[in-house]
């Protein structure tokens, strides 16, 4: 087994974070070892920012992923649309926080002015 493997507490398929679904060890290819969580599938109606109309259905994925060697779990946010994100945990609380505080009950961009 190699260093790399050890350091990052992966052995025997096994892995030190109880989200991981990655088979480790399974093949020889360096993506392999990074760290990823099973996705959580989200169907919503989205569009690219660039874009106009009322865009088109299609599924998120969200999930967290630790590429081997780091030490940051970072949140994915995949789309349907050709579009990722990844942010920091503390990045991810942050924008879940601020879409409650802006769009949710009395956030300024919680309604469009039609009363709705």
């Amino acid at each position: 087994m190699n260093q790399r493997l050890l350091t990052d507490g992966v052995g025997d398929g096994r892995c030190i974070h109880p989200w991981c679904v990655t088979a480790h060890g399974a093949t020889v290819h360096p993506d392999d070892e990074d760290h990823r969580s099973a996705g959580v599938a989200l169907t919503v109606t989205a569009r690219r920012a660039e874009d106009h109309g009322p865009g088109r259905e299609t599924e998120l994925e969200l999930g967290a992923l630790r590429r081997a060697g780091e030490s940051e779990t970072w949140i994915v946010i995949e789309t349907g649309i050709g579009a990722s994100l990844a942010l920091t945990r503390d990045g991810a609380r942050l924008l879940q926080r601020r879409l409650h505080d802006e769009i949710g009950p009395g956030g300024i961009l919680g309604r469009d002015g039609d009363g709705h």
